[in-house]
């Protein structure tokens, strides 16, 4: 094949012109196109097996060379009934030739024969060549001029090259132009790879600046949303108190879960089987009633009785006096709480004069907020205008709910403190004090009609109660009959020792609270022993830590920027199907961590982090990078 470097094995008789070989040799191994040249005494050494050695040398060659000089055909004749490595190599040559010619798949590597006439030789005639060999007078034979040498050389290269000089000019000008074009070629793909290289680069850049800048407005908008979760900000549209009542009602339906009960509270329940056994309907009157049921109290050795009942209508004089003998005689050996609904005027619950000293008063204003969640205020502080300092500045005051009253004995309550949510009151009886956490503090714009003794302006810590998990309150140890303490019945008085006995009505129309479904409506004065109950297991229901809310919320704003900007190259409708997807795992996640721990999780601001961050994240990606 032109253009490839050859190998080349040269068959000669050593005594037929030799140094006419050894010329050809020198001028072949000196050229670059010539890969090998092989003659025997250069290229077998002593100890080689020289019979394998040219039959390998003659498989590798490319062409064959067979150097005929005057005494060729003389020898040949010789050595005919004898062994002669001439005729052996000529044989073997022709033999892979013909092979060659035979199979279309050897054409690339067809073994050339080239007889070569030396010396003035003539061609062998066809009758002197042997059988195996005789197909060589059949090849186009070269005559070697000696005394033009150089123009035989030449003749002689481009015959084992398979082509002229002129032709060998022309292909190495091909090729230095193929060659050329192929360089341009390259270069130009170069420059291409160079410049996708640097698009790349610079679009990774891009992608980073535009990835930083989604999680730095993520990070900034999370930290923002921590700050409204903090404030509650969500709730001033009543957000937070829906979802935390989402929260619940889904966690109940999660599976049946038991209310705890710590038995420290005794419900005495006002019920028509009590005003049958009275024989009068629930009024004023029964005043006289109360008065025996504290005594009976007393003497059973009950640590507190709590009224849900207000001391405000004049009612019976011999009732009120009985009464108040009752409480006085009591005073030494327990307290007694009633409640207050109505604003005195003067910054003060109402209350018949005979009475206010001789009790203590809670706030027992109970309500829900937008029927799904049960807030009960824990204390309240109020801007007590009347106890105003002589610089004409408004005095606070913390006032106990009717539940904290009824929990503490009507003790004082000495500090809130808005960033741990925890109130300190103390424990009359225990001579020590106790801080009781609270969910949330609210300022009151609109006083409910009721309860104006909570006025506009007043600042209300309200723990949130469970409308889904409630305890029955139907039979005793929770409960009692009000007519049994009433007569006195020692196993009845025996249930309210060292106890908080908690006195209301359980009458229809009465101060029935409305539940959410499926929960069951209760009236006000359960919700108050359920309340009372969770204080003294220190229980309550309340947020998450700041810090793990702000965890939880900038990690939602990251998780939404990074899904955005990993799925940027995706439908905008599967990007936010991964997004809600997020958002009901991440519901299921708060769902089951109420359950479990009794922690309400911000869901609202780690939802609107969620959504936030994968909007900043794909606005960020919109914009080039400046």
């Amino acid at each position: 094949m032109p253009g490839r470097p050859k190998n080349v094995f040269i068959s000669y008789r050593r005594d037929d012109n030799a140094m006419t070989v050894a010329v050809l040799k020198k001028a072949l191994s000196d050229r670059p196109d010539i890969a090998n040249v092989f003659r025997d005494i250069d290229n077998i050494a002593y100890g080689d097996d020289f019979v394998s050695v040219i039959d390998d040398a003659l498989k590798a060659a490319n062409v064959v060379l067979v150097i005929i000089g005057p005494r060729w055909v003389d020898a040949l004749k010789a050595r005919l009934g004898g062994t002669d490595w001439v005729r052996h190599e000529v044989a073997e040559a022709l033999r892979l030739r013909a092979a060659g010619l035979a199979d279309p798949a050897l054409a690339a590597t067809r073994l050339h024969v080239v007889p070569v006439l030396i010396a003035g030789a003539a061609p062998p005639p066809e009758d002197v060549l042997p059988e195996k060999i005789a197909s060589l007078h059949r090849l186009s034979m070269l005559s070697f001029d000696e005394h033009s040498e150089q123009a035989s050389i030449n003749t002689l290269l481009e015959r084992i090259q398979g082509e002229t000089f002129e032709q060998k000019a022309r292909r190495l000008e091909a090729e230095a132009r193929q060659r050329a074009e192929q360089a341009r070629i390259e270069a130009e793909l170069r420059a291409v790879e160079a410049r996708r290289q640097k698009d790349e680069h610079e679009q990774e850049r891009q992608d980073r600046i535009r990835r930083v800048r989604a999680l730095l407005a993520s990070a900034s908008a999370g930290l923002a949303l921590f700050m409204a979760n903090l404030f509650s900000a969500l709730d001033y549209f009543n957000i937070d108190t829906r979802f935390a009542g989402a929260t619940m009602l889904f966690a109940s339906l999660a599976g049946r879960q038991e209310a705890p009960w710590s038995g420290e509270v005794v419900l005495v329940g006002i019920d028509e089987r009590t005003e049958q056994a009275i024989k009068r309907k629930f009024d004023t009157s029964w005043r006289a009633e109360h008065a025996t049921l504290i005594s009976n109290a007393a003497s059973a050795a009950a640590r507190v009785v709590a009224f849900d009942l207000v001391l405000e209508d004049e009612g019976s004089a011999d009732a009120n006096a009985a009464l108040e003998r009752s409480l006085s005689a009591a005073r030494d050996k327990m307290q007694v709480v009633f409640g207050v609904q109505r604003n005195a005027g003067n910054g003060t619950g109402l209350m018949l004069a005979q009475f206010a000293p001789l009790v203590r008063q809670g706030i027992n204003c109970a309500g829900t907020n937008l029927g799904q969640t049960g807030s009960m205020p824990l204390a309240v502080r109020r801007v007590d205008t009347a106890a105003s300092a002589s610089d004409g500045r408004a005095l606070d005051k913390l006032t106990p709910s009717f539940g904290l009253a009824a929990f503490s004995g009507g003790g004082r309550v000495e500090l809130v403190d808005e960033h741990t949510q925890k109130a300190t009151v103390q424990l009359r009886r225990q001579q020590k004090s106790q801080a009781i956490s609270y969910y949330s503090g609210e300022t009151i714009d609109d006083p409910q009609p009721a309860c104006d003794v909570i006025a506009k302006g007043d600042r209300v810590f309200n723990q949130l109660i469970d409308p889904f998990v409630l305890p029955p309150l139907r039979t005793p140890p929770q409960r009692v009959a009000y007519e049994n303490v009433v007569a006195g019945d020692p196993a009845t008085l025996a249930l309210l020792k060292n106890r908080i006995v908690l006195v209301g009505a359980l009458l229809p129309g009465i101060d029935m609270i409305p539940l959410p479904w499926p929960a069951q409506d209760r009236w006000g004065v359960e919700l108050f022993a359920t309340q009372i109950d969770a204080m003294a297991r220190d229980f309550a229901i309340h947020r998450i830590g700041p810090v793990t809310e702000l965890v939880l919320i900038t990690s939602m704003a990251l998780l939404g920027a990074f899904t955005v900007h990993r799925m940027r190259h995706r439908s905008r409708i599967a990007r936010t199907m991964v997004l809600l997807s997020i958002a009901v795992v991440f519901v299921i996640f708060a769902i089951a961590w109420y359950r479990f721990e009794r922690r309400l999780i911000g869901v609202p601001y780690d939802l609107l982090a969620l959504a936030l961050g994968a909007w900043l994240a794909r606005n960020a990606m919109g914009r080039k990078p400046t």
